[in-house]
């Protein structure tokens, strides 16, 4: 049995700390709760489930009408800059992998920066959309794969660029804000990111 720190645990909403290894799903399950989102299983971080359908409709409701600000820390290779990274997301960009690609979904994806040294960039990713692995995909297409994928590194890869050794993705689900539809306050939840390398 995983343990999953608890961040918060009020009105029919339970909010975890999801270990990097473990998939949404398998968490919603050995807790008893149901999945209000899913974040990846190489992703560490917030996690909301819910107690009932009626609360994860509520919940789901806010995420699609963009009433949830969600804050992802991660490491990247290389120098990114800030920024905002917008493309259509396709399941199959042509090669076996999702990716950019005519007649897809709109994402967007905000980038702030914390910290550069000579080989990454620590970054704030906040997502204005929740496409499934926005934020790797639009990192590796930027040419600035996170540091620990093993997915989206194709390209990067073909550029002649070396990897990062990493133990683990370097994606954390960082922060989460929005209006508790039961509790009815402002929820602001913080989570911190694993140690660089752990």
């Amino acid at each position: 049995m995983t343990s999953f720190p608890v961040v918060l645990d009020e009105e029919r909403l339970l909010v975890v700390d999801k270990p990097s290894g473990i998939t949404s799903e398998d968490a919603a399950t050995q807790l008893g709760m149901k999945l209000v989102h899913r974040i990846d299983k190489a992703t560490s971080g917030l996690l909301v489930l819910a107690a009932d359908a009626r609360a994860v409709q509520r919940m789901q409701k806010l995420l699609a009408s963009g009433g949830v600000e969600r804050d992802y820390w991660l490491v990247a290779h290389g120098r990114l800059e800030r920024g905002e990274i917008s493309s259509t997301l396709v399941r199959d960009r042509g090669d076996g992998l999702r990716g950019s690609g005519p007649d897809g979904k709109p994402a967007r994806t905000m980038i702030e920066i914390l910290a550069h040294d000579a080989s990454t960039t620590t970054a704030c990713a906040r997502l204005a959309t929740g496409r499934t692995h926005q934020i790797r995909i639009h990192l590796a297409e930027s040419g600035h794969p996170i540091v620990g994928e093993k997915v989206y590194v194709r390209d990067y890869l073909a550029a002649r660029h070396l990897l990062i050794e990493a133990p683990r993705l370097m994606l954390h689900a960082w922060k989460l804000r929005f209006y508790h539809p039961m509790a009815r306050r402002e929820v602001m939840l913080e989570c911190a990111p694993p140690i660089r390398g752990g």
